[in-house]
Order: C-alpha cells, then sequence, then structure tokens
C-alpha cells in the first residue's frame, strides 16, 4: 500500500483515507474521478503502512503534516484542488480548510462521515486503555492522538471559507448523526448535507457511485 496518483488535468482532487484504512480505500473514487478529466491523489497517512505494527509510532501532528504535505504536491501540478476526505480523512480535510483557502488554489470540500467528536464512550474508552495499556499489552498511542487531532480541527471550524459539501450515513455506527448536523451547523459558508439512507460508517460501493455522481453535479453548480 503505497501513495496513489491518477493524473489528468489542471482540477485536482485530494483523497485522504480514514483511520485503520489505505489509499486503496478512496482509488475507487479516484478512478471514476479521472475519467472526467481530474487529477487525483491519494496520499498513504503516517503509521497505516502495516497496520496494526505501524500505528503505534504515530505521533500529533504527523497526519496534519501529512495533509499539507499532500496539498501541496497537488498543487505543484493543479491550479486548483479540492479536498475530499472519509472519517478521518474528513477531519484533514477540515484541517486544511482551516489553513487554505481560494487564495491558494483550494476551491471546495467533501466530506464523507467526518470524525468531528467522539462519543463519550470512545473517550472512556481511550482513558480506560490508558490505565490499562501496560497490563494489556496493547497501545492506545493512536486512539488517544486520533482524539487530539479531532479536538484540534474542532477548534478552529470558524477559519473555514470554502463551499463544503457533506455526505453524511444516517446509521453510522461510530460517529452519530447528530455529530454530523452540529458541524454543519457550525460551518458559515455554502454548504451542502446529503444523507446517505440506511449506510453505516464505510459507505458501501453502491453508496460510493452515488457519492461521486452527485458531488460531480453540485459541483458543477456552485463551483
Amino acid at each position: 500500500m503505497n501513495d496513489i496518483l491518477l493524473e489528468s488535468r489542471n482540477l485536482g482532487v485530494l483523497l485522504i483515507h480514514g483511520f485503520t484504512s489505505s489509499p486503496d480505500q478512496m482509488k475507487p473514487f479516484g478512478e471514476e474521478l479521472t475519467k472526467h478529466g481530474i487529477t487525483c491523489f491519494i496520499p498513504m497517512l503516517t503509521g497505516h503502512e502495516k497496520i496494526p505494527d505501524s500505528l503505534t509510532n504515530v505521533k500529533n501532528g504527523d497526519w496534519f503534516n501529512d495533509a499539507e504535505r499532500a496539498f501541496e504536491q497537488l498543487r505543484s501540478k493543479t491550479k486548483n484542488v479540492i479536498v475530499a476526505g472519509h472519517s478521518l480523512g474528513g477531519t484533514l480535510s477540515l484541517y486544511l480548510a482551516e489553513r487554505h483557502s481560494l487564495n491558494d488554489g483550494l476551491i471546495a470540500l467533501c466530506l464523507i462521515n467526518p470524525a468531528i467528536k467522539l462519543t463519550v464512550e470512545e473517550r472512556r474508552a481511550i482513558r480506560f486503555g490508558r490505565f490499562y495499556q501496560k497490563r494489556l499489552g496493547v497501545s492506545v498511542k493512536p486512539f488517544q492522538v486520533l482524539k487530539n487531532t479531532i479536538d484540534d480541527v474542532r477548534s478552529r471550524l470558524n477559519r473555514i471559507t470554502v463551499p463544503v459539501f457533506m455526505f453524511i450515513s444516517n446509521k453510522d455506527e461510530l460517529i452519530p448523526f447528530a455529530y454530523q448536523q452540529w458541524l454543519f451547523n457550525k460551518l458559515n459558508v455554502p454548504k451542502y448535507f446529503v444523507t446517505l439512507p440506511e449506510e453505516g460508517h464505510s459507505p458501501s460501493s453502491k453508496a460510493a457511485a452515488f457519492i461521486i455522481n452527485s458531488f460531480l453535479e453540485l459541483s458543477n453548480v456552485v463551483l
């Protein structure tokens, strides 16, 4: 599993995979988008080279650095960039929009079930995991880094100025639907909320096709 670059023309889409996943997760999106003349880059996030062993070495800020490097790499090849991500990838998409704007070539975000807040149960599990880490022999470090990453991004949402397209599963077992509605209401930009009926946190191939078609239709109208 490595970075994937699917090159076509002067509009680029940066596709960022989720926590414990890989660039292969986003490759079908990239392959479809290139059919429409769009350059796609799908980077490998730090710690995801050989899961789960490689994740134990991840540090706070690693995924932010990955996202920034990937954005700059794609920007060197295209005039304009849309950033799209699933789960943690959605979180990192928001991070890039907090740091970049139309002046930097960032023209929109496409979020698929972004990880914007952990539930009380998930946070409690991390705390208890740290307490029992040595006894259980299972590292909770990557989960703590995940929590810190999400909390950091959530604190600066008011800096986002580009349009945002949100595709949200109504049966997401990890990120409650209400959290996504909160994020949508929090964003003070042109925004679009599309519900994925009967889908869980990782959308099915059928939902993926719907996301791509809807995204292309919306972007043609808005951008």
